[in-house]
């Protein structure tokens, strides 16, 4: 099954576990839904591309509603650099320069856009990536309304695809899906409801946080679990004489 038929059946998948698994302003873990698609041995994949994200399947012709907040660039390009910021955070791996990656695009097609399956393949061979990811975003609604009183938050749908080189193989795929819902809807939210201050974000931070969620379950597949962190034993205060 390739990602736009996964994003499509995974929409559904989302919709149901937001049923069941509500979350307050701030999301909690838990709306990431990821496989693997073939074996990966452990740090065999280093140097990877991000590729622009896809909208194809995003929904446009809803109009613009009355209060809602104007977005500051597309959808596609927040995500994109969501998942490439939170990717950056993490020494790992060697992540192609956005820059270098433009430039690819626009030496083999003339512009700088997401490109399709085998379009991807051609530029991760031509920056000579051990792999690239790529990714389409489905639902990316702004909230309506404030921080603090919210007519409709925000909506926030994408999901991504790890394609190893030089075969081309998807061995990766995740989706992330959220919407705020306030503790009026659901009072067990009470502790994201805290960590968020309880304001009700935007969808650029939505999509931040799903970057890092996403970010974190492809790290544990390529390089195992991070080590946890051991904590010191507690310095005696008996004094010697």
């Amino acid at each position: 099954m390739g990602l736009r038929a996964w994003v499509v059946g995974g929409i559904g998948l989302a919709v149901a576990t937001t049923l069941v698994m509500v979350t307050g302003c701030n999301p909690l873990p838990g709306h990431v839904a990821a496989r693997p698609l073939s074996p990966i041995t452990i740090g065999e994949i280093r140097r990877i591309a991000v590729l622009p994200f896809t909208t194809v399947g995003l929904v446009t012709d809803r109009g613009v509603e009355p209060g809602a907040e104007p977005l500051s660039e597309s959808p596609g390009e927040t995500v994109t650099r969501a998942v490439l910021t939170a990717m950056q955070e993490r020494p790992e791996w060697q992540l192609v320069d956005e820059l270098t990656v433009g430039e690819a695009l626009h030496q083999l097609y003339g512009e700088v856009r997401p490109p399709t399956s085998s379009e991807a393949e051609a530029v991760g061979k031509l920056l000579r990536a051990d792999a690239v990811l790529r990714g389409e975003v489905t639902v990316f609604e702004e909230r309506i309304g404030t921080a603090l009183a919210a007519k409709r938050p925000a909506h926030v749908v994408f999901a991504v695809e790890l394609l190893r080189l030089p075969a081309s193989v998807p061995v990766w795929q995740a989706e992330y899906a959220e919407q705020q819902q306030s503790l009026a809807d659901n009072l067990w939210n009470l502790p994201g409801f805290v960590r968020a201050g309880g304001v009700w974000v935007r969808a650029g931070e939505l999509a931040r946080l799903g970057a890092n969620q996403v970010v974190t379950r492809l790290h544990t597949t390529l390089y195992g679990p991070s080590p946890k962190k051991r904590l010191s034993a507690p310095r005696s205060s008996t004094t010697r004489r």
